[in-house]
């Protein structure tokens, strides 16, 4: 395997403190895990430009990276870097939830699909966000007259 050096994108993302991990710990973990995310194998997106969200319009992008500890609420636990989005899905469950849902073929479909869109088009974050949530466009189609959500 060659050896992996970071571009100075990722450089500066790791050049500050994130999570209470130094930014010598976060150089070895991009190094160590190529620039990809532990969880997806994708690789993150680094650009300051596309992972920033814009006041009042996108979110954080889908494949920004996170600082994910391992073992939530241990502060001396193991971290990994892990897309934003997936990070986030992971924050609202139990560990043990989690863990034993990565072992279900949804999870894994979840993470093909993840996969296949980073190699088609990793800029456009609408299109996981539609992978984590499918109904999300659709529920707009119900909205009122008065912009507001309604029941469908």
């Amino acid at each position: 395997m060659s050896e992996f050096n970071l571009s100075e994108v990722q450089k500066r993302w790791a050049s500050k403190q994130r999570q209470r991990v130094s930014p010598a710990r976060l150089r070895e973990l991009l190094i160590k895990q190529r620039g990809r995310c532990a969880l997806s194998d994708v690789l993150m997106e680094f650009s300051l430009p596309e992972r920033t969200p814009e006041s009042g319009g996108r979110g954080c992008h889908p494949l920004s990276p996170a600082v994910d500890h391992i073992d939530p609420g241990n502060p001396h636990g193991e971290v990994q870097l892990v897309c934003y989005a997936l990070n986030d899905v992971k924050g609202h469950l139990p560990v043990e939830c989690f863990k034993a849902l990565q072992q279900t073929a949804p999870w894994k479909a979840l993470m093909n699909a993840w996969m296949k869109q980073a190699s088609l088009d990793p800029v456009d974050g609408g299109a996981f966000k539609r992978l984590l949530r499918p109904n999300a466009a659709a529920r707009k189609c119900f909205a009122d007259a008065s912009g507001r959500g309604g029941r469908g």
